[in-house]
């Protein structure tokens, strides 16, 4: 049994079909009722398949708190141990009922770890003659473990999901795909700001200078005297942007424009208080957005196709992605040109969102980028396909190293963090590799962490990482707000 694809590898939630009786893991949990006696449903079967030898021990525990689980062995069951947990009955969902069907998974789980067991398998407590309903029962069963887990690191290896028919299936299916694509979003925009900050001290190094003395950590100072963990204009904007999206619930240019304003003349959304460093195609937007001029107020130029608009695009991916391609393929194309209104500018901001999009939903960067490139191919005009032909027939990927530029050209901005993410496994090793290939450092890692984020999750990252970026608490925020939508 293998854990669902949509989920970072450090969740080991599993969906499984099947019986719940038959399968042999260190716990199965009973969806008990307080008298711990047996009953029906998956209550009956459990015992009946235990053996009267699972009643006797019961008998002897006093009962059990609805909220709360008790453990016995398993006796004749293929699994060694049995948590029987009390679920509470549905009364429409205003009476505490989550917070008790929580407490349940959650006092299971524990009483797991503190036995060493670690793989544990879960019926849908309360969803039988208690009545509550699959989809919101699954939902709070999937953050609950997703809770614990990230509570305990390491301590369970495998907790299964049980569906024992169709209507069960689909709503852990559709928990699970939620909570992965949760995960992914927070994973990718802390990755950003993190690939950022690793870049920022090395911006404009030669990759000569940097083969011979690689970035390895988070370092300060360098090109632009910062401390460790200084973001730049790519984290601003990002920030200025996923804070649009979330305060308006909705895609407002005008109220995006006017944020990266706030940004370039106060500092809104820098780091520590100051702008130190800004494109030149995104300062003049911004300068024309400011004089009153209409939209679209970036440059429309072949010289406009900086990466000033890619490294800021992946908040819109998490808010559309739920969206169809093609509404994403607009509005990316929209957000873009806010700064970058050049095609190929359009072009790529869409395409980097249709593969993160992808990604949320736990497909691999191959089939991703696949996806992509299929679902933009009707709005590719002649004139873009050859300087995107590496990107959309995928052959970047098998590039030798000589051949990827990180250059603040938004064609090789996105070449090398599509490279650096499938070339080097885990987020460490992509972005410092994105990193240490030279020129515009910290964009290219900023763009190779959002995907590299995406791809393995928020646990991928490394901690002392983490807290060691300014502002980090409200870093988190801003990520949970946007993982939210």
């Amino acid at each position: 049994m293998a854990p669902a694809t949509y989920l970072p590898s450090y969740l080991p939630i599993i969906l499984e079909r099947g019986d719940l009786t038959q399968l042999a893991v260190d716990a199965i949990v009973n969806a008990a009722g307080p008298t711990l006696l047996g009953g029906g449903g998956v209550d009956g079967a459990i015992h009946d398949a235990a053996g009267p030898e699972l009643l006797a021990e019961c008998s002897t525990l006093g009962g059990c708190a609805v909220g709360d689980a008790k453990l016995t062995a398993g006796y004749r069951l293929p699994a060694r141990h049995v948590i029987h947990a009390v679920g509470p009955i549905w009364r429409g969902g205003d009476h505490g009922e989550a917070d008790l069907l929580a407490s349940a998974y959650r006092r299971s789980l524990e009483l797991a770890v503190a036995h060493g067991l670690r793989t544990v398998a879960f019926p849908a407590i309360s969803c039988g003659v208690y009545g509550y309903p699959h989809a919101q029962a699954a939902e709070v069963a999937a953050r609950a473990v997703r809770d614990f887990i990230l509570a305990h690191p390491g301590a369970l290896s495998g907790v299964y999901l049980v569906a024992f028919d169709d209507a069960a299936a689909a709503a852990i299916a559709a928990a699970l795909a939620e909570l992965g694509a949760y995960e992914r979003i927070i994973g990718g925009l802390l990755g950003l700001i993190v690939g950022d900050a690793l870049g920022v001290p090395v911006e404009f190094f030669r990759r000569e200078a940097l083969d011979r003395a690689p970035l390895l950590d988070m370092i300060g100072h360098g090109t632009h005297d910062q401390p460790p963990g200084t973001w730049s204009d790519d984290s601003s904007l990002t920030l200025a942007t996923a804070a649009s999206l979330t305060s308006s619930r909705t895609i407002d240019p005008e109220d995006m424009m006017r944020r990266f304003a706030d940004w370039l003349e106060r500092g809104e959304w820098s780091a520590h208080g100051e702008v130190f460093d800004v494109g030149i195609t995104t300062a003049e937007s911004i300068k024309r957005y400011l004089s009153g001029a209409p939209a679209p107020w970036g440059g429309g130029g072949e010289m406009d196709n900086g990466n000033g608009a890619l490294m800021r695009i992946f908040p819109l991916a998490c808010a559309l992605r739920r969206a169809t391609a093609a509404q994403l393929i607009e509005r990316a194309g929209e957000v873009s040109a806010l700064t970058h209104a050049h095609p190929r500018s359009r072009l790529c901001c869409a395409y980097f969102c249709l593969v993160v999009r992808a990604v949320f939903r736990g497909g691999g960067l191959l089939s991703a980028m696949n996806e992509a490139a299929a679902a933009l191919a009707p709005s590719l005009p002649a004139s873009e396909a050859a300087a995107l032909a590496r990107i959309l027939d995928a052959s970047v990927l098998d590039a030798p190293r000589e051949q990827i530029r990180g250059s603040g050209y938004v064609v090789h901005c996105l070449e090398a963090s599509l490279w650096a993410a499938h070339r080097h496994q885990g987020f460490s090793a992509a972005v410092l590799a994105a990193i240490n290939l030279g020129e515009d450092t910290d964009t290219t890692g900023a763009v190779t962490g959002a995907l590299a984020g995406a791809l393995y999750g928020r646990e991928a990252i490394p901690r002392r990482w983490l807290e060691a970026l300014a502002r980090g608490p409200e870093l988190l925020a801003v990520a949970e707000r946007l993982a939210a939508l």
